[in-house]
């Protein structure tokens, strides 16, 4: 008994003498190195942002330019928009170009657009932006990505689901939706003009608890050139208070984030929802729709820039750590896309 007590009296003493070396060598550690301190004066720089549509007339992108702000600047509401600017842009450089002005948009300051609207963004060609005011020069190139094409898949035995081990494959009716399809829809109101399958959108646990849950249905795409990333939006097109889906359960908190409540008290959630990705399979389950009714989803190849661009930390979650921009001389995004889209109907759970 009498050994047993020493030994564990002898074990205090060694662990709270090596405790009182650890903390002395911290602190003689912490005096005796001289933290790195670098004065960066600050430099104003352009930045310009736009994004380039593969598909349709460049007249719908719009190029914004504005100035940086200082770190003790109040940017919020002080957007600096920089006007009278020499903005153009060059179309596939090394062949027969074409260069291409583009225009300051009467009452908005800081934003440009073609007026031609004869041209369409081509996927595979390079296009070189230039832009110059009196104290900047910028410019930035971007290559639009190739067509995306879009199936949806069955899926087995990935998941097992209240006995349920398949995921079927819906209808995207891609060809039935066409452009002038869904600009009619729109114009008139009447969603029931588009060519829709319909999703239930099951809450049992298994199909509400994470990201890994079991979804609704799949997706596979395909190209001639593998996007370095792509990203996906969903749109829902009836987001009114009677189809919000609500959901306030802990699941929901983790993963939807909290419900937003408007001045009258009603639940929603934020409308679109965007994620990126580089998977080859898609999976949209319930955390791809927060509305019951007609959804869009828009499915983008994104280009080097846009991919390289979300490498950094564009969203600011680590102050220190810049976005990796393409513009050179300045800062910002000149990216190009190449969609594919189709929609959806998510129909509530039937009851048992």
């Amino acid at each position: 008994m009498d050994c047993q007590l020493f030994q564990l009296l002898d074990f205090q003493l060694s662990f709270k003498m090596k405790k009182s070396l650890c903390i002395t060598f911290i602190l003689f550690l912490a005096g005796s190195c001289d933290l790195p301190v670098e004065n960066i004066d600050y430099e104003e720089k352009l930045v310009a942002f736009m994004n380039l549509h593969a598909g349709l007339p460049i007249s719908s992108d719009t190029l914004t330019l504005n100035l940086t702000h200082e770190i003790d600047q109040q940017h919020e509401g002080n957007e600096s928009w920089v006007s009278d600017a020499n903005a153009f842009m060059v179309i596939d450089p090394e062949n027969d170009s074409d260069t291409l002005h583009l225009n300051e948009v009467a009452s908005i300051p800081g934003h440009y657009v073609v007026t031609d609207s004869i041209y369409f963004v081509q996927s595979g060609v390079r296009y070189q932006l230039f832009v110059s005011t009196a104290d900047h020069s910028i410019q930035a190139e971007t290559t639009i990505p190739a067509e995306i094409s879009l199936k949806s898949v069955q899926v087995d035995d990935l998941w097992d689901c209240e006995g349920n081990t398949v995921v079927d494959s819906i209808d995207l009716h891609i060809e039935d939706n066409d452009l002038m399809t869904l600009l009619m829809a729109y114009a008139s109101g009447d969603l029931s003009l588009l060519s829709v399958d319909t999703v239930e959108y099951k809450t049992a646990n298994c199909f509400t608890s994470s990201f890994t849950s079991m979804p609704y249905f799949a997706l596979e795409w395909s190209s001639e050139d593998a996007p370095n990333m792509l990203r996906t939006t969903t749109i829902a097109l009836e987001d009114t208070i009677s189809n919000v889906i609500i959901d306030t359960t802990l699941s929901a908190h983790a993963f939807k984030g909290h419900m937003l409540v408007d001045e009258n008290g009603n639940k929603y959630w934020p409308n679109p929802t965007v994620w990126n990705f580089s998977v080859e399979e898609m999976y949209y389950g319930w955390l791809s729709f927060y509305y019951f009714g007609y959804n869009m989803i828009i499915i983008e190849a994104t280009d080097d820039a846009f991919a390289n661009y979300y490498a950094g930390d564009p969203l600011q979650i680590n102050q220190y750590t810049m976005p990796n921009s393409n513009i050179d001389g300045g800062l910002g995004l000149f990216s190009s896309t190449s969609s594919a889209f189709f929609f959806v109907y998510i129909k509530p759970e039937e009851e048992q």
